[in-house]
């Protein structure tokens, strides 16, 4: 017979082929070209001038900031990519190939409204061609928009439809929203204007992640912050049945001692405070009592509220805790370490290492193959008799891993924001 954790093994990998052959997809959009699927969330058509979300494009809540516009000689400009996609027309009025310049983020997002609009106004082949997008703007460096326009940053785009029917682009707004861009204005009579947040964005890359300076205790009883944290260390966290225990850092989903992202700070009546990104999971509990793991959910750091309970890590126990302020600012350095348990105890509060879905266990068995891909090296490791790296060596990994790209692109494909993002 197999184990219990055996068993759980095989649970989780079994939902992972799941996520990852498609059988998830009824839970969010189809936007192939072809059969068209129920939408968990139907476009709604905007009003001339109305931009969702109803506040300003530069807000955090929206496109955020601008960071300042890139020239062709700025080294950020090779950070920017071409679009060549043949469902999308161009009007490239610059002749010099500006209008297919733009950040990843906003290319991905203008791609998929490519296939929107075509499962909306599909024509009737051959005859009649589906409609496309005409992309009137993306990149810009003649300063002809406003001062701060995220046109100079690549991270904007004016859209019509090739048909030129202006009756279309209330709907295409909504379809732009459907797609995922930040925020979305009918501008125009003649366009809708979409713009992003920066690749950089934290929230955008991972959607989970600590600052540098957050602190995390190794199993030697040392505190430590974030930034000195290294594959293989044993960090304190919490097992499933609300034990404290020490759980081993097997990876890092993202890491950048650089990168700028928006945090949460959740102030508690303890004095302890918690920092993390918008989308990252943590423990909270609703009313005041003593700590019992039935009762904890886990939820998105931008859905709790003040008067909602944290867990706290008191010596060798857990405690609640009450929220007392939540603060939000731009921060540098970006962390997202995973851990054997998919938990860990940041600055004394309990949170996961997991992000984007508000579900723990499909969370967990997402991340299942890069346990046992770890257990299998470790195996391998032992046996070829090689030296496991002291925490002194230069174990730091550097950028976003791949297999936590992979999870966000079929993610961003299979699944609607709104089931990627459930507040």
């Amino acid at each position: 017979m197999f184990s219990s954790r055996t068993i759980r093994c095989i649970q989780s990998i079994a939902i992972v082929l799941l996520i990852f052959t498609g059988y998830t997809r009824p839970c969010g959009p189809d936007v192939r070209v072809g059969r068209r699927r129920n939408r968990t969330k139907k476009a709604t058509p905007f009003v001339y001038k109305q931009h969702v979300p109803s506040v300003s494009e530069f807000a955090y809540g929206a496109s955020e900031p601008a960071d300042g516009a890139i020239h062709r000689d700025d080294p950020r400009f090779q950070d920017l990519v071409e679009n060549h996609n043949t469902d999308i027309i161009f009007r490239d009025e610059e002749r010099d190939g500006s209008d297919r310049i733009m950040t990843q983020r906003c290319k991905e997002k203008l791609n998929t409204l490519a296939k929107l609009v075509q499962l909306q106004w599909p024509g009737n082949p051959p005859e009649v061609p589906p409609v496309k997008v005409k992309v009137k703007e993306a990149w810009d460096d003649d300063f002809m928009h406003g001062e701060n326009s995220l046109h100079y940053e690549g991270r904007a785009v004016d859209v019509a439809t090739n048909d030129r029917d202006r009756s279309k682009l209330g709907m295409l707004a909504g379809l732009a929203v459907q797609a995922g861009f930040d925020w979305v204005e009918y501008e125009s009579h003649g366009h809708i204007h979409c713009s992003v947040k920066s690749d950089s964005s934290a929230a955008v890359r991972t959607g989970g992640c600590f600052t540098g300076k957050s602190s995390v205790q190794i199993e030697n009883g040392e505190s430590i912050p974030m930034s000195d944290l290294r594959i293989g260390d044993r960090v304190l966290g919490m097992r499933s049945d609300g034990v404290l225990e020490y759980s081993e850092v097997i990876n890092f989903m993202d890491r950048d001692d650089f990168g700028y992202g928006l945090f949460y700070t959740l102030s508690t009546a303890s004095g302890k405070e918690i920092t993390l990104t918008a989308k990252h999971l943590l423990y909270v509990v609703n009313q005041n009592s003593s700590f019992d793991v039935n009762r904890i959910e886990a939820v998105f750091a931008d859905s709790v509220t003040a008067g909602q309970y944290l867990l706290l890590r008191d010596k060798d126990s857990i405690i609640t805790t009450v929220i007392t302020k939540i603060a939000v600012q731009t921060r540098k350095g970006i962390y997202a370490p995973l851990t054997k348990h998919g938990t860990i105890v940041v600055d004394d509060i309990i949170a996961s290492c997991y992000a984007y879905i508000d579900n723990i266990d499909i969370a967990h068995a997402v991340y299942a193959p890069m346990r046992v891909y770890h257990d299998i090296s470790q195996v391998f490791a032992m046996f070829s008799s090689q030296n496991v790296e002291s925490r002194n060596s230069t174990n730091v990994p550097n950028g976003m891993h791949w297999y936590a790209k992979i999870l966000y692109k079929i993610g961003t494909k299979i699944l609607s924001p709104d089931t990627l993002f459930v507040h």
